[in-house]
């Protein structure tokens, strides 16, 4: 909070003496101020490069939300993925000064205003979207694996093929990687669905339009699943997991299963 404090007085002042260096500022407040000397100027001096400049600084529990939801964004601290489970089950994750800086800022009041709501709302939709940017990221890398372990085995195999990232050229193919095999009469396709995951236990997501492609391409289809924690790659087919895939029953409609891994050996 020392942080927070510091950048709100900094930027109040900014204003009373415009133009004035930060440095000149924190000795203008350290001088006329009676706790001046108390607050973290220093922190605060990189809290200002993240902390939009429109942040209400005459309102400070407005101001400590903004300094908070910057300081969520930029560092993307562990913790933040709790942040969609709600209110109460993410401060159970929250360290003491962190739970003091919430509380400053009027963020844990109860019952919540209809400003503190939309600020949890706002910040949660922000955090679903960074959590579907590393799902990405993750996704991708697995992906690159696919393409460098595919064209060993085609080298392997003196096919004089290269694998094509369809996730990237048309991800409304239903699979990730087009490949090959060897067949009677020359080559064969070969498609992959690939994931990856660091889930403990080791287990994979099919969706209905991934499985009702893969009975569609039948020995074609392929899942590769990367255990990114080591790296290491399982194949399964659409053998492999028939037996792990639910039906649909009265008016109910499955949509995605789960499959471990050692369920589908």
């Amino acid at each position: 909070m020392g942080a927070f404090e510091a950048l709100r007085l900094v930027r109040i002042k900014q204003a009373d003496y415009p133009g004035r260096a930060y440095i000149e500022l924190v000795d203008i407040i350290r001088t006329i101020e009676a706790d001046g000397a108390a607050h973290d100027f220093d922190a605060a001096f990189g809290l200002d490069a993240i902390v939009d400049k429109s942040a209400p600084a005459l309102d400070a529990f407005e101001f400590y939300r903004e300094c908070i939801a910057a300081s969520i964004f930029d560092h993307r601290p562990l913790w933040v993925k709790t942040i969609p489970l709600g209110r109460r089950k993410f401060v159970q994750k929250l360290e003491t000064d962190a739970q003091q800086c919430f509380s400053a800022a009027g963020l844990l009041d109860d019952p919540p205003s209809e400003q503190t709501i939309t600020w949890w709302d706002r910040v949660s939709a922000q955090t679903r979207l960074m959590g579907d940017e590393v799902k990405m990221t993750q996704a991708r890398e697995g992906e690159r694996l696919s393409l460098a372990y595919e064209s060993t085995r085609l080298a392997r195999l003196g096919l004089d093929k290269v694998p094509i990232w369809m996730s990237i050229e048309d991800n409304t193919v239903g699979y990730d990687i087009l490949s090959y095999d060897v067949g009677t009469d020359g080559p064969i396709t070969r498609v992959l669905e690939v994931k990856s995951t660091i889930a403990s236990p080791l287990r994979f997501y099919v969706t209905r339009n991934e499985w009702e492609m893969c009975q569609k391409m039948s020995s074609a289809y392929h899942f590769h699943i990367w255990d990114m924690k080591t790296g290491n790659l399982f194949e399964r087919t659409a053998a492999d997991i028939a037996n792990h895939v639910p039906k649909d029953q009265g008016g109910g409609r499955w949509a995605n299963v789960e499959i471990r891994i050692g369920a589908s050996s």
